[in-house]
């Protein structure tokens, strides 16, 4: 399975996901930008920019609603394999968290950055999370050798899910 976004005005992303009714976009607000997400079991994108994934690890649909958090880790070529298997083998233990509506695991097309996606019933459900001692797990589960350009060093952005009518 493939997990694809990209970023644009509200009006720009509404266009281009008219013209293909049939797929299912998740639509996202945060930091003045908007972000459409959307998965398919065909490796090609929709979208001329953006990013694709492959997905390593899935937990429940999308919901319409909640708060997004994307965690983008930079990761050298010789530490991906080990740090794969390291989230692969925790995220598990993050569904059993308060108000954990969705997670992904993107394992990144044309870079070294995979990202992180979970999916909260609230921005306070979030920052319980942030609170607990499964953060300092997921923490330590998500180290990886990073490169030495300064550039390439994880970041979080955060999103809420836009309605249909907004």
């Amino acid at each position: 399975m493939w997990g694809f976004m990209t970023t644009g005005t509200i009006s720009f992303l509404k266009q281009l996901t008219k013209k293909h009714e049939t797929i299912d976009f998740s639509f996202m607000k945060g930091g003045g930008a908007t972000l459409v997400y959307y998965e398919s079991e065909k490796k090609k994108s929709i979208f001329v920019s953006g990013r694709a994934y492959q997905i390593l690890y899935d937990f429940r649909a999308l919901e319409r609603n909640g708060f997004v958090v994307m965690d983008h880790i930079p990761v050298v070529d010789d530490g991906k394999d080990i740090f794969e298997s390291k989230v692969k083998e925790f995220l598990p233990t993050i569904t059993r968290a308060y108000g954990i509506q969705t997670i992904r695991f993107f394992k990144p097309n044309k870079s070294d950055t995979y990202c992180i996606m979970t999916q909260w019933k609230s921005e306070d459900a979030y920052e319980t999370f942030l609170q607990s001692s499964m953060h300092d797990f997921y923490e330590e589960a998500t180290l990886a050798r990073h490169s030495a350009y300064f550039a390439e060093r994880p970041f979080t952005s955060t999103y809420y899910m836009l309605k249909e009518d907004e």
